[in-house]
């Protein structure tokens, strides 16, 4: 991988515990926004940077914090939080 390659990538690599939000428009296979906490991702973004779907798989959290059912979707990787 190259500079260009890195730069390209539009967010960190999501890891297994992480906790992320996604609209209804950047996931598939859902309705309304989704709390997904991560149990396993789908591709390694570093070795490909131009993903721009990225399959993850995870427990869906409820608006009241507990875990709901585990789930597999493809999020737009433009979608994934940015790092600073």
């Amino acid at each position: 991988m190259d500079a260009s390659d890195a730069a390209e990538r539009s967010g960190p690599i999501p890891h297994a515990g992480d906790v992320l939000q996604f609209a209804e428009s950047d996931y598939c296979y859902g309705i309304g926004p989704l709390v997904l906490q991560v149990t396993g991702v789908g591709a390694d973004l570093d070795r490909y940077p131009r993903l721009e779907w990225l399959s993850l798989r995870g427990v869906e959290l409820r608006r009241d914090g507990s875990a709901g059912p585990e789930r597999q979707v493809l999020v737009r990787t433009s979608a994934l939080p940015r790092t600073t």
